[in-house]
Order: C-alpha cells, then structure tokens, then sequence
C-alpha cells in the first residue's frame, strides 16, 4: 500500500512538470510567433502598402551604402558580397584609378534584374576611406525586393561594415496624368496602409512630395528633430503621357 502511494505520488508529480513543460512550450510558441510575424511585417509592409495602388508597372530597387575598416582586399569584398545574393561573378571586375580615388566595380544586367558592387577608396591628406557600395534593380518580382535588402546588409555586417545605410524604392505608373485629387486619393492608400503620419508635404501638380513616419518601418532619418522614413512623390512621363508614382523609405535619393 505504501509503495501505491509512492507511485501515485512519483506520477502526480511527473503529471505536473509535463504540465508545466506544454504551459512554457506553448508560451514560447506565442512569442515566438508573434516576433516572427512583427518582423516579416516590418518588412514586407512598404511593399504591400505600394500594391494596393494597383500601378501598370512596377520597378524596385535597394541600395545599401557603408564604411568598411576591415583588410579584405576590393575583389574578395566584391565576392563575398555576391555569393550572400547568389551571384556569380564570370567576369574581372572593372578598376577606376586616380591619384585621390580607386573604384573596383562589378556589374552584371539580367532579363529582369540588374546589380550594381562597388568598392570605392577615397584618398585625402594621407586619410583613406574606404566605402562598399550595392544596389539591386528588379523589373515586376518586387517583393523579392525584401529578401535582396535583408541578404546585403546582412553581408555588409559579415564584412564588419559600419554606418550602413538603406535604401528601398519602388516605382510604378498609371496611364495619363493623374488629377491632384486622383494623386491624393493613390497617396492617402498607401500612408493608410503604412499607418504613417505626414511630417511634411506638397500637394501640387508640378511639385508633388510627401514625407512622412511610420513605426512599421524600422529605418529612419531625423531631419529638424523630426523622423522620417517614407517619402511618396509622383511626376509626369510628358514622352510617354504617364504618371509616374515613387515610394521610397527611408526617401528617394538625392531629394533631401
């Protein structure tokens, strides 16, 4: 009777620690699954957000620009940058040199893709500095777009850069010239999808822009004390009689 007790004892128990064990199990599971959807979110967000805008065409392009202080040789930075995106490099990269710069460079146009590599070495005042340089351009697969920014920067982090910058833009176009209306109408769907806030913004047909802010994407820059990570732009194709709309975060180059 005794040894019964034992073993009811042992199994309750045992029946209890299994308990616990699916209780923690199916908490890290929640968790888990909640930092994978918040991040696969964050990521595929601009993308999604520019679909529902319905464009003729779609383009989308990445750029990742940083610093690197490492003593890799140009070719093998070129090389460990294009086997992180499945690149073959079948070709000697090109080399530009001057007394204050040296630029090796890598290109390679597909059907519908075309990527960029660069290493640029700048000389001032016996101060080198050194920049890596990548930038991915896709015709229609734009949410390949996503995978092809994650792989770069994941790249430049395995080559220890530092200051990485990114860029994501997207580029499609509607026949005709689109009203301000019809151009607010195309802006408000996608700062809706987004859950952006406008910080700055100019609502004209010669000059249409948009800055704005959302916590759904993860880069940003300050500009007046003020974040800004989503920049919505739209001008005419006079030659081909189209609008076109830009959708870039944090903002298209060069306009800033």
């Amino acid at each position: 009777m005794e040894e019964e007790k034992v073993v009811e004892k042992r199994v309750s128990i045992g029946r209890s620690r299994l308990l616990w064990i699916l209780i923690v199990a199916v908490w890290l599971f929640v968790i888990l699954k909640a930092l994978v959807g918040n991040f696969f979110e964050k990521n595929t967000s601009l993308v999604s957000a520019f679909s529902v805008t319905n464009p003729e065409e779609m383009s989308a392009t990445v750029e990742v620009t940083a610093e690197y202080f490492g003593e890799e040789i140009e070719q093998k930075i070129l090389e460990t940058i294009a086997e992180k995106i499945q690149l073959r490099i079948t070709e000697e990269p090109q080399v530009i040199e001057t007394s204050s710069r040296k630029e090796m460079s890598y290109m390679k146009q597909a059907k519908m893709a075309k990527t960029d590599l660069r290493v640029i070495k700048l000389m001032k005042e016996d101060v080198q500095k050194e920049y890596v340089y990548a930038k991915i351009e896709l015709q229609n697969s734009v949410e390949a777009i996503v995978t092809y920014k994650r792989l770069l920067e994941e790249a430049m982090q395995e080559l220890a850069c530092e200051n990485i910058s990114t860029t994501i833009q997207l580029v499609g176009d509607y026949v005709g010239y689109l009203t301000v209306d019809r151009r607010n109408e195309v802006t408000d769907k996608i700062l809706d999808a987004l859950g952006a806030s406008i910080v700055y913004e100019h609502r004209e047909q010669d000059l249409y822009t948009i800055y704005a802010y959302t916590a759904s994407l993860d880069n940003y820059i300050t500009v007046e004390d003020r974040k800004i990570n989503v920049h919505v732009a739209m001008s005419q194709d006079e030659e081909n009689y189209r609008t076109i709309l830009y959708l870039a975060s944090p903002i298209l180059p060069d306009t800033w």
